[in-house]
Formats: structure tokens, C-alpha cells, sequence
């Protein structure tokens, strides 16, 4: 069994943290941190730290696929390289994106964050399609993580979940906008056989889906329960909820729905941005490398999310 993650459209992180921001001039850095980043590369990053904490090798299980391109690209590859996450990188023609954060370092000031568009693939996604499908075997995993760049069309991500499952994969989607809807509305029955195997939306995205706010994990239980009812093909939906837990939303042969709370120890938060990732990763691990049932699985994410947003 083998697990690839693949991010779209990864970016390099720069995070300035400052005494105070200055939304109307200069604001000068008392630090910076540089970082590689991306949906699926930070789960993969979370499920390397997972297997390096139990002494496992993953070097023959994960593949990190990504797109980089330029000078940008080539300091993404060696910040991944310095941090030992092998990638499986494609070469295309634009630089990859860099993303900006402001964050102050007085409680309770709102940070200012600049998300660049993914550098367009071109003609190759093809190439990167060939990587995923060329040596898919059957119980292989898949997590399609992220945004799509502005050339790729938001069902890319659901048209490749389908190819994947016709080998035999197993996919997870997480994915956020038109990418997350056209994955929660299957139109035919074909597409409805062919679902994700899993989809994470975070209470945001959910919300953003089902047009209404979700302030409880009753709420997202209830949210998640309508889609699966709803929409034919969904059968499992795990709803990250920031720093409170997640909520598993599953449906039985009998077409039964149950949703279970799993809720995070209290702790001070530190960050947030990422959560979602780690607790991904850390599922994916404990879920696919160790065996875990799927209850546990998720157990052991929230509290892998919970110290990550600890600052640990």
C-alpha cells in the first residue's frame, strides 16, 4: 500500500511577525520564518513527524507530488529537501506562488495574510495525472489537498477522485469552494459510485456548502448528515472544527447516517492556521500505517491537531 498526497497549487510561506501592525505604512519585522507549503505538502510534513516519532520509514510508502517552477520553485524544493520531506516535483514554466503573513505579536490584533493564485500547470496536469495513475495499485491512498490554479477546472479534482477509484484507490478530498461542491454533488449514478472515499471540510468550508452558519459540532453533524442524505454518493465526511475537535458523519450499507463528536482537550492556541492539515496527516497515519480503526484514527488526529495548535 502506498499514499501520495498531491497540492495543486503549493506555495512558499513567508510569516513576518511584528510589534504592531501598520495598515497605512511601514511595518517593520522583529522576525521571519520561510516555510514550503501547500495543502498536501503539510500533510504529508505532519505524516512524516508522526512516523519519525514511532521510528517507522516511509520512504517506500509516501510520494509528495507537487507542481514547482522557477527560482521560487527551486527554493521550495531545497526548504522541503533541508526538512527531509522527499517531493515528487513537476517541472512547469511559472514561478512557483509565494504567500505573505503579517502577524502581530499583540493578543488580540488580526494578522493580514496575501494568498497568491497557483501558478497556472498548463499541459502539465498531464504529467502530473500520469504520475498519480501510472503506478496506482488497488487499497493504494490519495489525498487531493488544496486549491486549484485558475487554468484547472474546480471538477479536476472530483474527475481525478473517479479515475483513481476505477484502479482501485482510495481517495480523500480536501478541497475548499467549487472544488468541495462539485465533490459533494455527484450528478450521475456513475459519479455517485465513483465518490471520494472521504471528504474534510473544515466548519468554514461546510457552512460555505450548506449556506449557513455552524457554531456547534451539533450543527456540523447535522450540516454533514444532510449531504450524505442528500447527495447520493458521499458516505463518509470527517468536519474539522479549529480548535474544538471533529465530527465523523458516516453512512452504513443500510444507508443509515451517524455522526460521532470527537472533541479536543482544551489548550492554548497558539496557531491555528494548519490544524486541519496535521490533524489530516495524522489520521492518515494512524488510520492507513498503523491500522487503526477509524474511530481511533481520529482520536489520535485531534490530539495530534490539539498540541499543534498547543504551539508543540
Amino acid at each position: 500500500m502506498k499514499i501520495t498526497t498531491l497540492t495543486l497549487s503549493p506555495a512558499v510561506d513567508i510569516e513576518y511577525h511584528t510589534s504592531n501592525i501598520n495598515t497605512a505604512g511601514l511595518n517593520r519585522a522583529s522576525s521571519h520564518t520561510l516555510t514550503a507549503g501547500g495543502k498536501g505538502i503539510n500533510v504529508s510534513r505532519a505524516l512524516l513527524g508522526c512516523a519519525r516519532e514511532d521510528g517507522v520509514d516511509l520512504s517506500r510508502v509516501l510520494r509528495t507530488v507537487a507542481p514547482t517552477g522557477g527560482a521560487t520553485g527551486e527554493m521550495m524544493r531545497k526548504i522541503l529537501s533541508d526538512e527531509k520531506i522527499p517531493v515528487t516535483a513537476v517541472q512547469i514554466d511559472g514561478n512557483t506562488r509565494v504567500n505573505i503573513s503579517l502577524i502581530s505579536d499583540l493578543p488580540g490584533q488580526d494578522s493580514i495574510e496575501i494568498n497568491a493564485p497557483g501558478t497556472p500547470l498548463g499541459e502539465r496536469i498531464e504529467a502530473i495525472e500520469n504520475l498519480i495513475l501510472g503506478s496506482l495499485e488497488k487499497g493504494d491512498v490519495v489525498a487531493i489537498c488544496g486549491s486549484c490554479p485558475a487554468d484547472v477546472n474546480k471538477k479536476y479534482p472530483s474527475e481525478l477522485a473517479r479515475r483513481i477509484k476505477r484502479l482501485g484507490g482510495y481517495v480523500i478530498l480536501d478541497c475548499d469552494g467549487a472544488a468541495l461542491y462539485h465533490s459533494l454533488t455527484p450528478e450521475t449514478e456513475e459519479e455517485k459510485k465513483l465518490c471520494p472515499d472521504l471528504v474534510k471540510p473544515n466548519a468554514k468550508e461546510l457552512s460555505d456548502f450548506v449556506g449557513r452558519e455552524l457554531s456547534t459540532p451539533e450543527d456540523a453533524a447535522e450540516a454533514a448528515e444532510a449531504v450524505c442524505a442528500n447527495t447520493g454518493g458521499i458516505t463518509t465526511i470527517i468536519t474539522t472544527l479549529s480548535c474544538d475537535g471533529a465530527v465523523l458523519t458516516k453512512k452504513d450499507s443500510d444507508g443509515i447516517i451517524r455522526s460521532r463528536f470527537f472533541p479536543t482537550e482544551k489548550k492554548q492556541v497558539i496557531r491555528l492556521k494548519g490544524a486541519g492539515d496535521t490533524f489530516l496527516g495524522s489520521y492518515i497515519y494512524s488510520r492507513f500505517v498503523k491500522n487503526s480503526s477509524e474511530e481511533d484514527a481520529i482520536a489520535s488526529a485531534v490530539r495530534c491537531a490539539g498540541c499543534y495548535v498547543e504551539g508543540k
